[in-house]
């Protein structure tokens, strides 16, 4: 192997996000790198600023520029083994970003641009949390999603900016020429009314005008709330749609829940709730009512039971007993290591094994062979299946 592979190799180890300790270290050098650039970089612009402490914030932002130019560089050259993926990257809204971040600043202190205005592109570093944050490509999913339901609320506020504007011209022109006396001038009194921010600089002075002021004003909260009640609908769906397929993969890495037919996956993952604990966290406690049961996606779990406790892992479920008897929680179960849990509450047990009876029977048997073996004897409902199964 030669050492030009090797550096790619060790370079796609600190870049890999399967390398998690050197990719939280990087991911933390970037937010520290954000972070002092965009607070520095507003100060160099303060006209008294001279002598160390300038040349201390010049340090601060050539080395946040640093960071960035190596990020960019890193993630095109470890790409260059294909062509197809270096142009992906260099061509993507990701590549555009890092590029934006790295040469804007050098090119205008080349020009001859003054630093402190030269720096002021260093704003475009905000973009990085176009990429940091995952919830902006969310938004971007549901914009194009929902695109024709949008486009039609800006039409509507396009008809209210044009007739409003033609209107409050030809009504208060010869009153008010400073404010209505053109069509531009109308139109930014239509935008600013439309939009409630502005209303207040120009006052319609007739009543015909008045009367349309107050429904362009009415119209702009009509406007904004369609708008937003159509990204809040987009947000909820992309959420349910997206937690759909991540229970959907959760569900059938259960054994057993693999085994059912698809609608009824389907349903189940419609009812299933997903739950994140890390290492020693109590699932439930001994005592506390019964109202759901949980299978395990992944991880484990430990019953304190006597004589002594079970462990359980991916693929088996909990908290059955108590469901079927209503009773009590007979044990403590605790997490052993970070456990992702699959919660079925009471109710939606059994609306499903209603209409799914072989599930009911697959619990059922299981919490007869726990009965026989490790259940505690107290429980009402391991004492009538023990003795069934006697």
């Amino acid at each position: 192997m030669s050492a030009t592979e090797r550096i790619r190799i060790f370079g796609m180890a600190m870049l890999s996000p399967f390398g998690l300790l050197r990719s939280r270290a990087f991911r933390l050098l970037q937010y520290a790198a954000l972070a002092v650039g965009l607070t520095t970089m507003p100060v160099m612009t303060v006209p008294d600023l001279t002598g160390e402490p300038h040349f201390l914030i010049s340090v601060a932002l050539w080395c946040c520029l640093g960071i960035f130019a190596c990020e960019f560089l890193g993630k095109a050259w470890l790409r260059s083994d294909s062509s197809k993926s270096e142009t992906h990257y260099l061509l993507s809204v990701e590549g555009a970003i890092d590029l934006l971040a790295v040469l804007p600043v050098p090119v205008a202190l080349a020009l001859g641009i003054q630093p402190a205005t030269a720096w002021l592109l260093a704003s475009l570093w905000i973009l990085k949390l176009a990429i940091f944050v995952p919830g902006l490509g969310m938004l971007g999913r549901v914009i194009q999603q929902e695109a024709r339901a949008l486009a039609s609320g800006f039409i509507i506020f396009l008809i209210i900016l044009v007739l409003s504007s033609v209107a409050l011209h030809v009504l208060e022109r010869a009153r008010q020429p400073d404010h209505f006396g053109s069509m531009p001038l109308a139109l930014w009194w239509a935008v600013t009314t439309l939009t409630s921010t502005g209303y207040g600089d120009a006052v319609p002075a007739t009543l015909g005008g008045r009367i349309i002021a107050s429904i362009v004003m009415i119209s702009g909260l009509g406007v904004f709330g369609l708008w937003t009640g159509i990204l809040a609908t987009g947000f909820a769906a992309e959420h349910r749609r997206r937690d759909f397929i991540r229970n959907w993969d959760l569900v059938t890495s259960v054994p057993f829940l693999r085994n059912l037919d698809p609608p009824a996956v389907i349903e189940l993952t419609r009812m299933l709730r997903r739950i994140d604990l890390a290492e020693n966290a109590v699932v439930v406690r001994r005592g506390r009512p019964g109202d759901c049961m949980y299978f395990i996606a992944s991880g484990e779990v430990e019953v304190k039971i006597e004589p002594q406790p079970v462990r359980l892992g991916a693929g088996a479920f909990f908290g059955e007993m108590s469901l079927l008897a209503g009773a009590p929680r007979t044990a403590t179960v605790t997490t052993t290591e970070a456990t992702t849990l699959l919660m079925l509450e009471v109710s939606d047990f059994r609306a499903f094994t209603a209409h799914h009876p072989e599930l009911a029977k697959t619990v059922e048997a299981e919490a007869r062979r726990r009965a026989k073996h490790g259940a505690p004897k107290t429980h009402p409902l391991a004492r009538e299946l023990a003795d069934d199964s006697e």
